[in-house]
């Protein structure tokens, strides 16, 4: 399951620059994810980001399946392990152990492929006797229309300065917990939706591109804490959909009523 150091700042400290190292490349030639001849790397240059990862969840793996997200792979078992990158990325590497006969450990590697839309085709064990610790995959939910599964509104004057797109330092505490929690509460996640809106105050043109700075900024930071880039939708939507109406010229009261409008939301996509 998703848990809360996959995206705690304090775990995380991998910056974003080393999560996309190597992005386009794959070890194994991947073929709208197939492969007919797998690479393993090298089991002791295993990284992974969080080291409880390596004891997985069984029940999580079964229901990695043909056709599931990459954001639903991400959530289910964690970052992979070799820092493969994560935007047009089309192969995850992972290192996991299993209690075997007689107490002792197995160590085994776990292969996902992905095809051009990023959805898992194929999935591989080295060496192969590993499957049976896993067991039957289980089939996949029949296709449903995407839905919001889960949604947060964080408020924009808390993340940037007033008529700004820079996060302020604040961020981790405002977001991250509640990612995690807006993906643990869904299942079969698609894709992480960023909105961002202003208030009413300036020219629309100038809200919709700061909405968009803002919304583009939010998306940057999660690919940084290792959600994969493809997965996230940033849109700015400038002063639309406002939560309140106040009315007067701009002053300091007006700009304080219009605060909840000054937010970004977070939508949990799923089918």
């Amino acid at each position: 399951m998703f848990t809360i150091q996959r995206l705690s700042g304090s775990v995380l400290t991998v910056v974003a620059s080393a999560l996309l190292a190597g992005c386009g490349t794959t070890l194994s030639q991947v073929h709208d994810g197939q492969t007919d001849a797998p690479v393993w790397p090298s089991v002791e240059k295993a990284r992974p980001l969080i080291p409880a990862t390596v004891h997985p969840n069984v029940d999580s793996l079964r229901r990695i399946a043909v056709g599931t997200p990459k954001l639903e792979v991400y959530r289910l078992i964690g970052h992979p392990m070799y820092h493969e990158g994560m935007a047009g990325v089309h192969e995850w590497n992972y290192v996991f152990k299993f209690a075997g006969d007689g107490g002792q450990q197995a160590t085994c590697q776990y292969k996902i492929l992905f095809d051009d839309n990023m959805l898992s085709r194929q999935t591989l064990w080295n060496p192969q006797s590993c499957a049976q610790f896993v067991g039957v995959v289980q089939a996949p939910p029949p296709p449903s229309e995407p839905h919001v599964a889960a949604a947060i509104d964080v408020s924009a004057d808390f993340l940037f300065a007033f008529d700004s797109a820079r996060l302020s330092a604040d961020t981790p505490s405002a977001i991250d917990a509640q990612v995690m929690e807006a993906l643990d509460k869904a299942e079969h996640v698609e894709l992480l939706r960023v909105l961002g809106y202003t208030d009413r105050i300036g020219s629309e043109a100038y809200n919709l591109q700061l909405s968009q700075h803002r919304a583009d900024a939010l998306k940057r930071y999660l690919v940084s804490k290792g959600v994969p880039a493809e997965a996230i939708a940033a849109e700015g939507r400038g002063s639309a959909e406002p939560v309140v109406t106040c009315p007067g010229a701009k002053s300091p009261a007006v700009i304080r009523c219009l605060a909840p409008n000054r937010r970004v939301r977070i939508e949990v996509v799923a089918r």
